[in-house]
């Protein structure tokens, strides 16, 4: 197969996807439902929507047949295992991520939310004993600094943010990381497709019994917000994550790293627009902090597997 990407020029293509992945804020705050609901939706359709892909992927790497006539599939225990603990972690890190935009404003969630590389830093030094240098450290300091600062801003017009909100947002983070994690171990041996797939299904199946669990029913809404749910999928499930990972093959992994960093200044900005939610000075000065020390991270770790 060509690694060419033809006429379209890969690093656009990220830049839009991370547009669409951007529309998640706004589809979110538009629809009435439940925030479970729409966490629970959206992986649904995204799952349903993959099915064909990670079959063509599949067909396209059928398992070696040893010459005793036995399959044999690159899949073991361990891989199994780690795939059900990253859909699980993916339906928490979609549960709180959307919980926190109907408490706390949208460029509080989405800066917060953007704190995984910090979070895998951290967590990196403190469990594995990774050492870890000097400009690293301080951008990891930077960044809790600029959440702090983050956290005291308010909103000059629309919603204002909350504690809880906020700290659903950075309980998403922390989703986020440990799923970033372990995505880079399963997919050594798992394709991208068949990889969200299984992750996909399994976040949907915890997000489902959840929902049965805590009475928040996944029925009975109207036209507009299944076709909101449909958008969450296609557009920035799909079409954003999808093609985040397809320009992962043309574009170096700290450069697309980087571009995923315009995502809460997407958000931010489609927020003012359509929602009337102007972040406050304190705000935006915290949220600069949050992403610049983020962008030192990811020139020097850069990971995305979403």
């Amino acid at each position: 197969m060509s690694t060419r990407p033809g006429s379209l020029s890969p690093r656009l293509v990220v830049v839009a996807a991370v547009a669409f992945s951007s529309l998640s804020s706004l589809f979110v705050r538009l629809s009435d439902a439940p925030p479970l609901a729409i966490a629970a939706w959206r992986m649904l359709l995204s799952t349903a929507l993959v099915v064909p892909l990670a079959a063509v992927e599949h067909r396209g790497t059928e398992p070696r047949t040893s010459s005793s006539g036995v399959s044999q599939s690159p899949a073991t225990a361990r891989t199994v295992a780690l795939l059900l603990v990253s859909g699980t972690l993916l339906a928490t890190h979609f549960a709180t991520w959307i919980s926190s935009l109907s408490l706390t404003s949208v460029s509080h969630s989405t800066v917060l939310v953007t704190m995984h590389p910090v979070i895998v830093l951290v967590a990196g030094v403190v469990f594995l004993g990774e050492p870890v240098d000097r400009r690293r450290m301080l951008a990891a300091v930077g960044a809790v600094l600029g959440a702090v600062v983050l956290a005291a801003g308010g909103s000059s017009a629309g919603r204002s943010p909350s504690l809880a909100g906020d700290s659903l947002a950075f309980a998403g983070a922390v989703a986020i990381a440990g799923y970033l994690v372990i995505g880079r171990w399963a997919r050594r041996s798992v394709g991208t497709w068949v990889y969200s797939l299984v992750v996909y299904a399994v976040a949907t199946a915890v997000l489902v019994a959840t929902a049965a669990i805590l009475g928040v029913g996944l029925l009975g809404y109207g036209l507009v917000d299944f076709l909101l749910f449909a958008g969450l999928a296609f557009f920035c499930t799909i079409l954003g994550h999808g093609l985040i990972n397809w320009g992962l093959r043309y574009v170096p992994a700290g450069d697309v790293s980087m571009m995923i960093l315009l995502e809460p200044v997407f958000a931010t900005l489609m927020a003012v627009v359509w929602l009337g939610e102007v972040p406050g000075i304190v705000t935006v000065l915290g949220g600069f902090m949050v992403l610049g020390s983020a962008l030192i991270l990811n020139r020097r770790s850069a990971m995305y597997t979403l």
